[in-house]
């Protein structure tokens, strides 16, 4: 089973799926184990500028994204690196993960707004092409892309961007081989 966080400053929602969404709610509350998580914040900061190495990959590679070394991002950042820490002292391997780049690369919806109600349907819409899903928050379908991302990973269909100072997972679909450094 897999998990997918997607962190918030008041709530983190979670996600556990296998082939079908077991779990999904708040994740102070995970009722199953789960063997490897994703993680929807940064888990490093970058060693200088706004950008770390991995999310330079990512904007060469057309993907948008915030810097992680933005101040409004550090709160979000901090938990997130904490609840990294949880899982892995709890032996559960842990990822940063970026849902939109998940979209992207596996085309689901990735130009619709997951914050407009049209959006979310088309994104959920095409998201059950990989795991059935309906009637979701923003955050939920975060959680369960983060989720996803974990899975094709142990199913061989990710890989991992590395930099020096950080790292992201994301699907192969689509990847430019040649432009990243990538580890299965």
């Amino acid at each position: 089973m897999f998990c997918g966080i997607d962190i918030g400053i008041r709530k983190c929602v979670a996600a556990v799926i296998n082939d079908e969404v077991l779990y999904l709610g708040d994740y102070g509350e995970i009722p199953v184990k789960f063997k490897a998580a994703g993680i929807d914040a940064p888990l490093s900061f970058p060693e200088r500028g706004a950008f770390r190495e991995c999310e330079r990959l990512l904007l060469k590679m057309g993907i948008r994204l915030f810097p992680s070394g933005a101040q409004f991002f550090r709160r979000i950042a901090l938990r997130g690196m904490e609840i990294a820490e949880e899982l892995k002292k709890r032996g559960v391997e842990v990822f940063e993960v970026y849902p939109y780049a998940t979209r992207v690369l596996l085309n689901i919806a990735p130009g619709e707004k997951k914050h407009k109600k049209e959006g979310l349907k088309k994104i959920e819409d095409e998201l059950s092409k990989f795991v059935k899903v309906e009637g979701l928050t923003h955050d939920e379908i975060d959680a369960i892309i983060a989720a996803l991302t974990v899975k094709l990973y142990y199913e061989g269909k990710a890989v991992i961007l590395k930099g020096s100072d950080g790292s992201i997972l994301v699907p192969k679909a689509n990847l430019q081989h040649t432009l990243i450094d990538w580890q299965e």
